[in-house]
């Protein structure tokens, strides 16, 4: 109970001192902030997606199944060079009439700088630049009603990140999703590292067989596991039958005020983001990039 006590309070406004690089603010200014494309480009559209932009490509898939198209191809290159963005540069300039770059590097034209929040700014530039301005409309509408609940003046007992963010202090989060949010699980993963600075689970695709087998009795071991459930697909409720017995506790995500997949699953991980954003604080850590991210994207340049 002393050391519970001695945590920093997230209604308390000192606490916000360790976000030295303002991520915070990023997250409230993020709904609409996104680079605009100018004019437009021919169609048919196909998307690839490096390091940061690798989750925007997969929302984007089911509409631009195609990684290179022969109209316009959208290059979201928020990776780190290591030889692969030259050739794919290469096969889609000799495939598509344009070839659109997104991201940092020397080969970007439109900047998108380096954040644990660009695959929302990647996605909406696409979706505005393909005629699907509507849809883009629709995952901002969702996103400023989670913040409308997540930002930091709401206080903790109103506040679903911070509830959560208490609720996954020193567990390992364990992420349960279904089909219709296909990739959610890592993407998650992924921004609850970036930010939290801490260590989750993304089930591989046959998540049933992973759930039996590798968490067989695991709960008696006394590993810290939280299952974090998005969804309520039949995959997601056998999922959570069995996990009741492998895991200390399940943390059911209320859904999102959202219509369709990709604005459920932005305003899942949105809401995610502001989670492991307030953990950070209370494990005193700066939820923005370590400085050794920067030297190895200069260093991969």
């Amino acid at each position: 109970m002393g050391a519970m006590s001695a945590l920093p309070g997230l209604d308390d406004l000192a606490t916000y001192r360790a976000d030295k690089g303002r991520l915070g603010r990023a997250l409230e200014a993020l709904p609409g902030d996104f680079p605009r494309p100018e004019g437009a480009f021919p169609a048919p559209y196909g998307v690839v997606g490096l390091g940061e932009g690798w989750w925007a490509a997969e929302l984007l898939r089911p509409r631009f199944p195609d990684t290179l198209a022969p109209g316009t191809t959208f290059v979201l290159a928020g990776g780190y060079g290591l030889g692969r963005l030259a050739g794919l540069l290469a096969a889609a300039r000799e495939t598509s009439r344009r070839v659109v770059v997104l991201g940092f590097g020397p080969e970007a034209e439109v900047p998108v700088p380096s954040s644990p929040l660009t695959p929302y700014r990647y996605l909406r530039y696409v979706l505005e630049a393909t005629g699907e301005a509507e849809l883009g409309a629709e995952v901002d509408r969702a996103l400023s009603r989670e913040r409308e609940r997540l930002a930091p003046h709401q206080k903790s007992p109103e506040n679903p990140a911070k509830l959560l963010a208490w609720g996954l202090l020193e567990r390992i989060p364990l992420w349960v999703t279904g089909p219709r949010h296909p990739f959610l699980a890592q993407a998650l993963q992924q921004v609850f590292a970036r930010i939290a600075k801490s260590l989750s689970i993304a089930p591989p695709p046959a998540a049933l067989e992973f759930f039996i087998t590798a968490l067989e009795a695991r709960h008696e071991q006394g590993d810290p596991l939280v299952g974090v459930v998005a969804g309520d697909d039949e995959e997601v409720r056998l999922a959570r039958e069995v996990l009741a017995t492998r895991v200390d506790f399940l943390e059911e995500l209320a859904p999102p005020e959202a219509q369709g997949p990709v604005p459920e699953a932005l305003a899942y991980w949105y809401r995610l983001a502001w989670a492991a954003y307030y953990l950070a604080l209370l494990y005193r850590q700066d939820p923005g990039d370590h400085q050794v991210l920067a030297r190895l994207r200069e260093a991969a340049e």
